[in-house]
């Protein structure tokens, strides 16, 4: 008996950490030339296995959308963390009932940019029923502004009556603009709507800015001590 119970804790405890390591940030894979981009799977995580994400919303905002049948709303969202100031940013489309049979299969952000990025993932422990199994990163040679695309190839893309969950980009930004843009993509024909405006990173970021400032102070300075003693 003992041995089975020994036995029996030793599963339980390798399942907890093989959940929990699943549970873990998600790095994107980047992309190697030729490729024009590279899929990372995403498999869901919790405010409980990755406690950094807590923070303070700084904006959320719903924008509605209506193309080929399809209608329905996409919340965008900007959480600034409590632990490290840096800044994360949602995204959760939701399709109406009354749409035609047709779902929404791709979420497609563009001009977001690189230099920010950490990783990515969706919450599993908040509204929606419908996860993102993709991550796609784009190539910086054929796309330098910062694309990333969320698919929901294998769940069977966000069916009419029902919502996403909500999916991010874990970043090292603390300063944001409304900079970037996204479309939808349909399940089956596939069909694209127009663009719309949403949340990115700000370019460059304030502390850019401030090295920017002391860099030409510096020169400043040196070009000065360059004149007297000339």
């Amino acid at each position: 008996m003992r041995f089975i119970s020994r036995f029996a804790l030793s599963v339980i405890t390798l399942s907890i950490g093989l959940l929990a390591q699943s549970a873990q940030a998600v790095s994107l894979t980047a992309p190697v030339s030729p490729n024009p981009f590279a899929d990372t799977a995403l498999g869901g995580t919790t405010a409980a296995a990755r406690p950094e994400l807590a923070g303070t919303v700084l904006q959320d905002v719903i924008s509605p959308f209506s193309f080929s049948g399809v209608s329905g709303s996409v919340q965008n969202r900007v959480v600034r963390e409590t632990g490290t100031g840096t800044l994360d940013f949602y995204w959760k489309v939701n399709v109406d009932a009354s749409t035609n049979g047709t779902g929404v299969s791709a979420f497609r952000l563009a001009d977001f940019g690189y230099n920010n990025l950490k990783d990515a993932d969706f919450r599993t422990d908040g509204l929606g029923t419908t996860g993102p199994d993709t991550a796609r990163l784009f190539n910086v040679a054929n796309y330098p502004a910062g694309d990333i695309n969320f698919l929901f190839n294998g769940t069977g893309g966000v069916a009419p009556g029902s919502e996403s969950r909500f999916f991010f980009l874990h970043t090292t930004a603390t300063s944001y603009d409304k900079i970037a843009s996204y479309d939808l993509l349909t399940t089956g024909a596939q069909k694209l709507s127009g663009s719309f405006q949403t949340f990115a990173p700000a370019v460059p970021e304030p502390s850019t800015y401030a090295l920017m400032g002391a860099g030409m102070l510096m020169m400043g300075a040196l070009l000065r001590g360059r004149r007297r003693g000339q």
